[in-house]
Protein backbone atom coordinates (compact mmCIF):
# COMPACT_ATOMS: atom_id res chain seq x y z
CA UNK A 1 0.00 0.00 0.00
CA UNK A 2 2.87 2.78 0.68
CA UNK A 3 4.51 1.77 -2.78
CA UNK A 4 1.02 1.87 -4.37
CA UNK A 5 0.33 5.38 -2.43
CA UNK A 6 3.30 7.05 -3.49
CA UNK A 7 2.89 5.74 -7.02
CA UNK A 8 -0.60 7.33 -6.73
CA UNK A 9 0.30 10.22 -5.33
CA UNK A 10 2.46 11.25 -8.29
CA UNK A 11 0.12 10.71 -10.81
CA UNK A 12 -2.91 12.74 -8.66
CA UNK A 13 -0.59 15.04 -6.83
CA UNK A 14 -2.50 14.10 -3.49
CA UNK A 15 -0.48 12.89 -0.34
CA UNK A 16 -1.82 9.60 1.32
CA UNK A 17 -1.33 8.81 5.26
CA UNK A 18 -1.61 5.03 6.18
CA UNK A 19 -2.60 3.38 9.26
CA UNK A 20 -1.84 -0.36 9.41
CA UNK A 21 -3.70 -2.28 12.06
CA UNK A 22 -5.84 -5.25 12.73
CA UNK A 23 -8.61 -4.85 10.50
CA UNK A 24 -11.39 -5.21 13.13
CA UNK A 25 -9.16 -2.75 15.07
CA UNK A 26 -9.24 -0.03 12.27
CA UNK A 27 -13.08 -0.60 11.03
CA UNK A 28 -13.86 0.25 14.68
CA UNK A 29 -11.67 3.27 14.46
CA UNK A 30 -13.99 4.54 11.47
CA UNK A 31 -17.08 3.93 13.69
CA UNK A 32 -15.50 6.10 16.50
CA UNK A 33 -15.42 9.09 14.05
CA UNK A 34 -11.61 8.27 12.88
CA UNK A 35 -10.91 10.87 9.70
CA UNK A 36 -10.53 8.40 6.75
CA UNK A 37 -11.27 8.66 3.12
CA UNK A 38 -10.77 4.56 2.46
CA UNK A 39 -11.16 1.45 4.23
CA UNK A 40 -8.97 -1.62 2.90
CA UNK A 41 -10.11 -5.11 4.56
CA UNK A 42 -8.58 -8.29 4.32
CA UNK A 43 -11.89 -9.81 5.24
CA UNK A 44 -15.15 -9.48 4.00
CA UNK A 45 -16.70 -9.70 6.85
CA UNK A 46 -15.50 -6.79 8.55
CA UNK A 47 -16.49 -4.59 4.77
CA UNK A 48 -19.92 -5.49 5.55
CA UNK A 49 -20.10 -4.91 9.12
CA UNK A 50 -19.21 -0.72 8.48
CA UNK A 51 -21.75 -1.22 5.29
CA UNK A 52 -24.24 -2.45 7.72
CA UNK A 53 -23.15 1.12 10.23
CA UNK A 54 -23.74 3.11 7.41
CA UNK A 55 -20.16 4.09 6.68
CA UNK A 56 -19.85 3.09 3.36
CA UNK A 57 -21.75 2.09 0.54
CA UNK A 58 -21.66 -1.59 -0.92
CA UNK A 59 -21.31 -0.22 -4.09
CA UNK A 60 -18.29 1.50 -3.96
CA UNK A 61 -16.27 -1.90 -2.77
CA UNK A 62 -14.00 -2.77 -5.07
CA UNK A 63 -11.81 -6.16 -4.79
CA UNK A 64 -8.68 -5.91 -5.33
CA UNK A 65 -6.20 -8.63 -4.84
CA UNK A 66 -6.32 -11.91 -2.82
CA UNK A 67 -3.59 -14.27 -0.68
CA UNK A 68 -2.68 -17.24 0.86
CA UNK A 69 -2.66 -18.60 4.38
CA UNK A 70 0.65 -20.51 5.52
CA UNK A 71 2.45 -22.13 8.88
CA UNK A 72 5.70 -20.19 8.32
CA UNK A 73 9.12 -21.66 10.60
CA UNK A 74 12.68 -20.16 10.69
CA UNK A 75 14.80 -21.31 7.91
CA UNK A 76 16.81 -24.47 9.86
CA UNK A 77 13.18 -26.01 10.38
CA UNK A 78 13.16 -29.34 8.03
CA UNK A 79 10.98 -29.79 5.25
CA UNK A 80 9.61 -32.54 6.76
CA UNK A 81 8.27 -30.86 10.04
CA UNK A 82 5.03 -32.56 11.17
CA UNK A 83 2.52 -29.75 10.66
CA UNK A 84 0.15 -30.96 13.16
CA UNK A 85 2.49 -31.72 15.95
CA UNK A 86 3.92 -28.50 15.37
CA UNK A 87 1.11 -26.87 16.01
CA UNK A 88 -0.42 -28.80 18.99
CA UNK A 89 2.68 -29.55 20.94
CA UNK A 90 4.58 -26.50 20.51
CA UNK A 91 3.47 -22.87 20.86
CA UNK A 92 2.82 -20.76 17.45
CA UNK A 93 1.68 -17.60 16.95
CA UNK A 94 -1.44 -16.22 14.86
CA UNK A 95 -4.10 -13.29 14.92
CA UNK A 96 -6.79 -12.77 17.40
CA UNK A 97 -9.60 -14.59 15.29
CA UNK A 98 -12.33 -11.70 16.47
CA UNK A 99 -10.89 -8.51 15.04
CA UNK A 100 -7.87 -9.87 12.63
CA UNK A 101 -8.62 -11.69 9.53
CA UNK A 102 -5.93 -13.86 9.52
CA UNK A 103 -6.31 -15.42 12.70
CA UNK A 104 -10.01 -16.03 11.98
CA UNK A 105 -8.54 -17.83 8.64
CA UNK A 106 -6.60 -19.74 10.69
CA UNK A 107 -9.22 -21.08 13.29
CA UNK A 108 -11.15 -22.00 9.98
CA UNK A 109 -7.92 -23.83 8.51
CA UNK A 110 -7.27 -26.04 12.04
CA UNK A 111 -10.79 -26.79 12.44
CA UNK A 112 -10.73 -28.12 8.88
CA UNK A 113 -7.81 -30.29 9.99
CA UNK A 114 -9.38 -31.64 12.99
CA UNK A 115 -6.61 -29.91 15.10
CA UNK A 116 -8.23 -26.88 16.35
CA UNK A 117 -9.25 -27.83 19.46
CA UNK A 118 -5.76 -29.15 20.82
CA UNK A 119 -3.81 -26.30 18.79
CA UNK A 120 -5.42 -23.33 20.53
CA UNK A 121 -3.90 -24.20 23.90
CA UNK A 122 -0.38 -23.54 22.29
CA UNK A 123 -1.65 -20.33 20.00
CA UNK A 124 -0.02 -17.19 21.39
CA UNK A 125 -2.59 -14.18 19.76
CA UNK A 126 -1.07 -10.85 18.66
CA UNK A 127 -3.26 -7.87 17.27
CA UNK A 128 -2.32 -8.11 13.23
CA UNK A 129 -0.52 -10.77 11.36
CA UNK A 130 2.71 -8.90 11.56
CA UNK A 131 3.16 -9.00 15.16
CA UNK A 132 2.61 -12.68 14.69
CA UNK A 133 5.70 -13.01 12.31
CA UNK A 134 7.40 -10.76 14.07
CA UNK A 135 7.39 -13.51 16.89
CA UNK A 136 8.45 -15.83 15.37
CA UNK A 137 11.73 -14.01 13.62
CA UNK A 138 12.60 -13.35 17.36
CA UNK A 139 11.95 -17.06 18.65
CA UNK A 140 9.42 -16.64 20.55
CA UNK A 141 7.50 -18.86 19.03
CA UNK A 142 8.10 -22.04 16.63
CA UNK A 143 6.17 -21.08 13.92
CA UNK A 144 3.33 -18.61 13.08
CA UNK A 145 -0.01 -18.79 10.38
CA UNK A 146 0.63 -15.68 8.80
CA UNK A 147 -0.47 -14.82 4.97
CA UNK A 148 2.32 -15.90 1.64
CA UNK A 149 3.26 -12.25 1.40
CA UNK A 150 4.66 -11.80 5.19
CA UNK A 151 6.79 -14.41 5.09
CA UNK A 152 8.29 -12.72 1.46
CA UNK A 153 9.27 -9.85 3.31
CA UNK A 154 11.17 -11.00 6.88
CA UNK A 155 14.20 -12.09 6.68
CA UNK A 156 15.08 -15.49 8.50
CA UNK A 157 11.49 -17.38 8.01
CA UNK A 158 10.27 -19.18 5.38
CA UNK A 159 6.75 -21.35 4.37
CA UNK A 160 6.93 -24.46 5.80
CA UNK A 161 3.16 -25.41 4.82
CA UNK A 162 0.26 -23.51 2.57
CA UNK A 163 -3.12 -24.22 3.91
CA UNK A 164 -5.48 -25.60 0.77
CA UNK A 165 -8.01 -22.73 -0.26
CA UNK A 166 -10.65 -24.62 0.55
CA UNK A 167 -9.76 -25.06 4.02
CA UNK A 168 -11.06 -21.44 4.65
CA UNK A 169 -13.01 -18.48 3.43
CA UNK A 170 -11.49 -16.88 0.41
CA UNK A 171 -8.57 -14.21 1.29
CA UNK A 172 -9.84 -11.21 -0.78
CA UNK A 173 -8.99 -7.63 -0.08
CA UNK A 174 -11.61 -4.70 -0.62
CA UNK A 175 -11.54 -1.42 -0.57
CA UNK A 176 -14.12 1.15 0.10
CA UNK A 177 -14.83 5.16 0.20
CA UNK A 178 -16.03 5.87 3.64
CA UNK A 179 -18.77 8.32 3.72
CA UNK A 180 -17.68 12.02 4.16
CA UNK A 181 -14.25 11.43 2.37
CA UNK A 182 -12.42 13.42 0.48
CA UNK A 183 -12.70 13.15 -4.16
CA UNK A 184 -9.92 11.81 -4.07
CA UNK A 185 -10.79 8.55 -2.34
CA UNK A 186 -12.73 7.88 -5.21
CA UNK A 187 -10.07 8.03 -7.55
CA UNK A 188 -7.44 6.30 -5.30
CA UNK A 189 -10.06 2.96 -5.35
CA UNK A 190 -9.95 3.24 -9.35
CA UNK A 191 -6.20 2.83 -9.09
CA UNK A 192 -5.94 0.06 -7.21
CA UNK A 193 -7.82 -1.47 -10.31
CA UNK A 194 -4.76 -0.03 -12.46
CA UNK A 195 -2.07 -2.32 -14.75
CA UNK A 196 0.53 -0.26 -12.50
CA UNK A 197 -0.96 -1.02 -9.13
CA UNK A 198 -1.25 -4.92 -10.46
CA UNK A 199 2.23 -5.07 -11.61
CA UNK A 200 2.98 -4.17 -7.42
CA UNK A 201 0.63 -6.44 -6.18
CA UNK A 202 2.17 -8.85 -8.26
CA UNK A 203 5.63 -8.28 -6.85
CA UNK A 204 4.50 -8.63 -3.62
CA UNK A 205 2.63 -12.00 -3.92
CA UNK A 206 -0.96 -10.75 -3.92
CA UNK A 207 -3.05 -12.64 -6.27
CA UNK A 208 -5.37 -10.32 -8.45
CA UNK A 209 -9.19 -11.10 -8.99
CA UNK A 210 -9.69 -13.50 -11.19
CA UNK A 211 -6.44 -15.49 -11.20
CA UNK A 212 -6.36 -19.33 -9.73
CA UNK A 213 -3.02 -18.25 -7.64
Amino acid sequence: MSRIGRDFGKRSGVELSFSFAGTGQLARQIEAGAPVDVFISADQRWTDWVIEKGLAERGDVKEFAGNRLVVAVNQEVENWADIEGLLTTTRFAMGESESVPAGSYAVQALQKQGIWEKAKTQAVYGENVRVALRRLALGEVSAAIVYTTDVSVESGVRTLHTFPKNSHDAIIYSAATVKGGIEAAGEFLAYLESDEAKVVLKKFGFSLPGTTN
